[in-house]
């Protein structure tokens, strides 16, 4: 009887629990425009892990045409949210019209 008890509780600590998994948390999606919080620098996430008491490290491709440092990483605490005035502004710059 004690075996099957031990047996019940060993085999309920091996299988992970998927709702803490999904229930993982980000400043950024991946995928989403963003820009510094103190200068221009419209960018997309193209990657994103956790550092800890750092926060978090985004992986992003900077949008400007010349740019010798044009994929980095850079703290979640540095971004924000690029606004629809400045989405814009970069898209007409990708598209050629601006």
């Amino acid at each position: 009887m004690t075996a099957n008890i031990v047996n019940a509780s060993i085999s309920r600590r091996s299988v992970p629990n998927l709702g803490d998994a999904n229930a993982e948390t980000w400043q950024f999606e991946l995928g989403e425009w963003i820009t510094h919080k103190d200068q221009p620098m419209p960018s997309l996430v193209l990657s994103r892990h956790k550092a800890g008491r750092m926060g978090e490290v985004y992986g992003v491709r900077s949008f400007a045409a010349v740019d010798a440092n044009r994929d980095r990483m850079i703290l979640g605490s540095a971004l924000k949210p690029i606004d629809d005035a400045a989405k814009a502004i970069c898209l007409a710059h990708l598209s050629g019209i601006a």
